[in-house]
């Protein structure tokens, strides 16, 4: 008899396949992988200790030293020892290079102010016979700028005085020790035994050049001075 409805499928009376259990593998393969593991993990044990040591030897150095490892620090303190030299030479320069130039310009406004009082002077001169029967008159502040003048002519000359005495002395050591001045009776008697030993004949061009460089240069000075005291007169 068919039936209707729903009809409800009867399991199926086949059994499932129990499934295999997977094959262990072999011995030799199961030491290989038993074997790695143990490197590693002895690798990872060395790795740890090392890394510990390292840190305790860190942790150690900056008790010692808090700045051991202030690379940069330790960089700018060495360039800076470096340019500080440098710098300190500058500025000490920049100073003495001003008061140089100040000196100078006082010099040149000391001397053109001397050589207009003298032209001056040469013109009234001239015209002194006019005014003969005049009575001459002059003030407070020209007697003070011709007292200032009188002191730094003074003061010059005694400048000139010391720096040809210095030009004399260089002029007297350059000479003498080319050899111009008679020597000592001691030093003259070594040099005749130095003279007598075989001995590699050394060139003396440079001494006798350098002698004569400074006797140029304290000549050089002198007439420097000598055309500043002609224009100072003219």
């Amino acid at each position: 008899m068919k039936k209707y409805g729903l009809q409800l499928r009867a399991p199926s009376q086949q059994k499932k396949a129990a499934a295999r259990p997977p094959l262990p593998p072999p011995r030799g393969f199961q030491e290989d992988e038993d074997d790695d593991v143990e490197r590693e993990i002895s690798r990872q044990a060395s790795k740890n200790k090392a890394l510990k040591d390292v840190e305790e030897q860190h942790k150690k150095a900056l008790e010692e030293d808090p700045s051991v490892f202030d690379y940069d620090g330790v960089y700018d303190e060495m360039k800076e020892k470096v340019v500080r030299p440098r710098v300190q030479d500058r500025e000490e320069r920049k100073p003495k290079y001003i008061q140089n130039l100040m000196k100078k310009a006082e010099q040149r406004k000391w001397e053109q102010e001397i050589v207009y009082e003298r032209k001056l002077v040469k013109e009234r001169s001239k015209d002194d016979h006019l005014y003969a029967d005049k009575d001459k008159f002059v003030t407070s502040a020209y007697k003070k700028k011709l007292a200032e003048q009188a002191k730094w002519m003074e003061e010059e000359r005694l400048r000139q005085l010391r720096e040809e005495k210095d030009d004399v002395s260089v002029a007297f050591s350059a000479i003498s020790c080319d050899g111009f001045f008679p020597l000592r009776e001691e030093e003259r008697l070594r040099q005749l035994r130095e003279e007598k030993q075989p001995s590699v004949e050394q060139p003396k061009g440079d001494h006798h050049k350098r002698g004569g460089d400074a006797v140029a240069a304290a000549r050089e000075r002198f007439l420097a001075r000598k055309r500043a005291k002609l224009s100072l007169v003219l």
